[in-house]
C-alpha cells in the first residue's frame, strides 16, 4: 500500500512536470503580417517603367518586360531597352528599392 501511494505521487509529479514543460516551451506569440497594398503585375511593371524613365531617361515599353517574384520577396522587373536592359527591384508596397543598368 505504501509503495502504491508513492508510485501514484511519483506519476502525478512526473505528469505535472511534463505538462509544465510542454506549456512553457510552446509558442504563444502572434504572427503579425504587415498591412500593405496588394499590387498586381501591371502596376509593378508601370512602377518599374517610371523608375527607369526617372533615373536613366529612356522610355521602355511594357511589351519588353520580364517580371519575377518568389514567395514574400520583392518583385524583380527586367526591362529591355534599345541598347541596354534595366533591373528594377520593387517592394511589396510599390516602392522602388533599386534600379540598375546592364548592357547586352
Amino acid at each position: 500500500m505504501y509503495i502504491q501511494n508513492k508510485m501514484t505521487k511519483l506519476k502525478k509529479i512526473i505528469f505535472l512536470s511534463i505538462l509544465i514543460c510542454v506549456v512553457s516551451c510552446s509558442s504563444t506569440g502572434v504572427r503579425k503580417i504587415k498591412e500593405s497594398e496588394v499590387l498586381g503585375k501591371d502596376e509593378v511593371i508601370q512602377i518599374g517603367i517610371q523608375g527607369v524613365e526617372k533615373k536613366y531617361g529612356e522610355t521602355v515599353y511594357s511589351e519588353s518586360v520580364g517580371i519575377y517574384k518568389k514567395g514574400y520577396r520583392d518583385w524583380k522587373v527586367i526591362l529591355y531597352g534599345k541598347s541596354d536592359f534595366y533591373l528594377v527591384f520593387v517592394s511589396e508596397d510599390g516602392k522602388i528599392i533599386s534600379v540598375e543598368k546592364g548592357s547586352y
